[in-house]
């Protein structure tokens, strides 16, 4: 393995001096730069490894003799934990130093399902890692004006506008007063409504036996569908099962009317695009981003312009398009899609400026004594959330036509 170390050191050391190199021209803030810094930690942690394995063999058994497996029967003598021991780490030995010993027999834990064909015989290993059924959900309280509660009771929401006041001309001689022009303040009080993610029962028994810390693994995964939970009550004003919420009207019914495709088998086209651009007053832009589901973008992405030019032009440098018309995108599946009649698939705006977010920590609670009669412990996760418009028209929505 010494000569898998050399061979990894001097490419580490190549790539460090490529990387000096950058630093030294100015560079060090470029894609090409960091790219380096990865890979060059990437092969640092490779060799920590080997290093490790090195150290750590002598002090394993060493090689044994295996004969070669004949296509004769075998012997009904059983293998010892020794032998047995001895075969995986001579194995392990080959597989470090890039080989294969053709000395030793395919091993495997498991050969058959079949209890009767010998599988009841073969012990199993269990892996230790977990895989989890994922599915998106918007990051849309990263965009919105979000007010975190400790409690999450209701609040004062405070506007003002002034947008109709201007300048007045004061002509020289005049006796007339200057007028009193005072901008207009608002109010309203946001209260919030209380969800839960539903209760999570699980027996003692359980918790003592599973190999992973299970009372973790359930809070976060209590704790993902609040955040997927968040994304549906937020956009659509209804909770997971459809129920309509008292204090969250949802994204769709508070974002303004851009304008209305010509025909639903139309679909949308460049200048549907440009005229929900065009109908957000450029205050907003600045904080502006674009909503969709992944299929409506993924159906924009397939369009041109009428220049021939495709709306979205892939990024080189990073996984995933370009911004679309110069704003970022935030994937929302809970918008209808694009082919929906009367729907609203894709909003414009400015959440920060147009949607206020009053929610309160998650609340994690485990309750130990209400199932003790059954040895079951459970989790229930709730959260305290109200939404509500600010200005009406920082959020512009581009609406499909009824047939």
């Amino acid at each position: 393995m010494s000569n898998k170390i050399s061979e990894l050191s001097q490419k580490r050391n190549r790539l460090i001096a490529d990387a000096q190199i950058l630093v030294n021209e100015g560079k060090a803030s470029t894609e090409e730069y960091r790219g380096m810094v990865a890979e060059i930690d990437t092969l640092q942690s490779d060799i920590d490894a080997i290093q490790k394995i090195e150290r750590l063999l002598p002090n394993l058994p060493p090689p044994v003799q295996v004969p070669v497996a004949t296509s004769q029967a075998s012997s009904n003598t059983s293998e010892s934990r020794e032998l047995r021991r001895a075969k995986l780490n001579a194995a392990w030995r080959a597989h470090f130093q890039g080989k294969t010993d053709n000395r030793i027999p395919e091993h495997r834990d498991i050969l058959t399902t079949d209890a009767n064909g010998g599988g009841a015989v073969v012990p199993q290993e269990f892996s230790g890692f977990l895989s989890q059924t994922l599915k998106w959900f918007a990051p849309l309280t990263t965009f919105a004006n979000t007010r975190i509660s400790p409690n999450g009771r209701a609040v004062k929401v405070g506007r003002v506008s002034d947008t109709a006041n201007g300048l007045t001309i004061i002509t020289e001689g005049n006796s007339t007063p200057v007028p009193e022009v005072d901008p207009v303040f608002s109010s309203s009080v946001l209260s919030t409504d209380l969800f839960s993610s539903g209760v999570i029962r699980f027996a003692n028994e359980l918790v003592q036996d599973s190999y992973f810390d299970l009372e973790k693994v359930l809070t976060n995964l209590s704790s993902i569908r609040v955040g997927r939970g968040l994304e549906t009550l937020l956009t659509k004003g209804v909770d997971s099962s459809g129920t309509a919420t008292p204090n969250n009207p949802g994204l769709v019914n508070i974002a303004q009317t851009a304008t209305t495709t010509s025909t639903l088998a139309a679909g949308l086209g460049w200048r549907d695009i440009l005229n929900t651009f065009n109908a957000l007053d450029i205050d907003y832009l600045p904080r502006a981003v674009w909503q969709m589901s992944a299929q409506t973008r993924n159906y924009l992405a397939s369009l041109e312009d009428g220049m021939g030019r495709p709306y979205f032009v892939p990024a080189p440098t990073q996984d995933g398009f370009d911004m679309l018309l110069g704003k970022p995108i935030v994937i929302n599946n809970s918008l209808p899609l694009y082919s929906v009649p009367s729907a609203k698939p894709v909003i414009f705006g400015s959440l920060f400026d147009g949607f206020q977010i009053v929610s309160s920590e998650v609340r994690v609670q485990i309750l130990r004594e209400r199932y003790a009669e059954f040895n079951e412990s459970a989790i229930i996760v709730s959260v305290r959330t109200g939404s509500a418009s600010l200005q009406v028209n920082a959020l512009q929505a581009l609406v499909t036509a009824a047939s």
